[in-house]
């Protein structure tokens, strides 16, 4: 009977802690319109309300669904438990742990590059080319852009180096995602995966979601403050609970 007590609090304990990388939030895209944008797309970062936490900055690393000014459910997330990716949208559709590290690091450049910039758009389509290099190249190859500060084919060549939009890409040919594969970060960043609408299982990726998934650091304070501490009470109650019933054991025997 100890045992069973003792196993059913640890997975109490277990599943508390839990609560601290995954959680289910809404979500509301307030922008980008009007924001920068590249060759007719938007680019990040846009602003979203998630979980309460209004203007919140996300990174969109989904080329391939579309995302409206609407509220959708979404699961949230931290980078900082995630050893093997699952139930996220890229996850689902085969994507590894090694492309989510590429997009955590260029996600940071995006947010730390001036808004509408040329960085923050080269940065930008650099993030959507982690999950969906073919995507990117076949947008920009049928779009071209040859005028003004930033072209089509120096586009390509700083996100593929020199395979350029040619869908041929390896890590070999440099750019800014080979760069980003041999980077790491994702630290102090969530992932948010939209979900199958109606219900709270993730949408996978390019499926027909109702919204993106979108990266964003990890608010400090209010909601975010709040969802921990109770996190953290759910833990530390269930560890009191197990430590009480050794002592009365103790006193028992």
């Amino acid at each position: 009977m100890k045992t069973v007590v003792r196993i059913s609090l640890w997975v109490g304990v277990l599943l508390c802690l839990g609560t601290w990388a995954i959680a289910q939030t809404s979500v509301t895209l307030t922008a980008p319109a009007p924001g920068p944008s590249y060759d007719g797309i938007y680019v990040s970062p846009y602003y979203a309300t998630v979980g309460g936490v209004a203007n919140t900055p996300v990174v969109c690393d989904d080329f391939g669904d579309n995302s409206s000014l609407s509220t959708w459910n979404a699961t949230v997330t931290a980078f900082s438990g995630l050893t093997a990716p699952t139930g996220t949208s890229w996850s689902m559709a085969g994507k590894g742990l090694s492309s989510y590290d590429a997009v955590a690091w260029l996600t940071t450049q995006v947010l730390s590059q001036v808004p509408g910039s040329t960085g923050q758009i080269i940065d930008s389509f650099a993030d959507w080319a982690v999950f969906d290099p073919s995507g990117v190249a076949s947008y920009l190859l049928s779009n071209p852009v040859s005028g003004g500060p930033l072209t089509t084919a120096q586009l390509c060549m700083d996100i593929f180096g020199s395979a350029g939009c040619t869908k041929t890409w390896i890590q070999a040919n440099g750019g800014l995602l080979a760069k980003a594969y041999g980077a790491s970060g994702g630290y102090g960043l969530e992932i948010i995966s939209p979900d199958k609408p109606g219900t709270s299982m993730v949408c996978k990726a390019e499926t027909g979601c109702p919204a993106q998934e979108f990266i964003a650091a990890i608010p400090e304070g209010g909601a975010a403050l709040a969802y921990l501490l109770l996190a953290g009470l759910c833990c530390f109650g269930a560890i009191r609970m197990r430590s009480r019933r050794q002592i009365g054991g103790i006193s028992a025997a």
